[in-house]
């Protein structure tokens, strides 16, 4: 993916970045026919999970998601290999560091985003 994808999720999911955010840690999964998004940020050393943020409705968060999704799904079919997973870090002193996945969850990805957490979420 190029530079203007990652810009579109930063500016989709910035608008839910609350003041002394530290990290923002993005997760998108897709799977047969459908996708799994979920973003955290890093406030005072902790991570919230972008449906446990204050005055955030699950509908905004959807929708947000859906127009990721238009235009992910695009780049991500041009790939040789697509993806299962994608991880994008942003700090707040704007360095980036995206990493991609290709493992399949065909029989469930439990000890997957166990794994996930352990290493992104730290």
């Amino acid at each position: 993916m190029n530079e203007k994808v990652y810009q579109k999720i930063f500016d989709e999911i910035g608008q839910y970045l609350v003041d002394g955010w530290s990290k923002l840690v993005v997760y998108l999964e897709y799977g047969a026919g459908s996708y799994s998004f979920a973003f955290y940020e890093k406030i005072e050393g902790k991570y919230i999970k972008c449906f446990d943020l204050e005055d955030v409705s699950e509908k905004s968060l959807l929708k947000t998601f859906q127009d990721i999704d238009k235009v992910v799904c695009k780049e991500r079919a041009k790939a040789k290999e697509e993806w299962t997973n994608m991880t994008m870090t942003v700090t707040d002193k704007g360095d980036m560091h995206v990493d991609y996945d290709y493992t399949d969850f065909s029989q469930g990805n439990y000890k997957y985003q166990k794994a996930w957490k352990e290493k992104y979420l730290k």
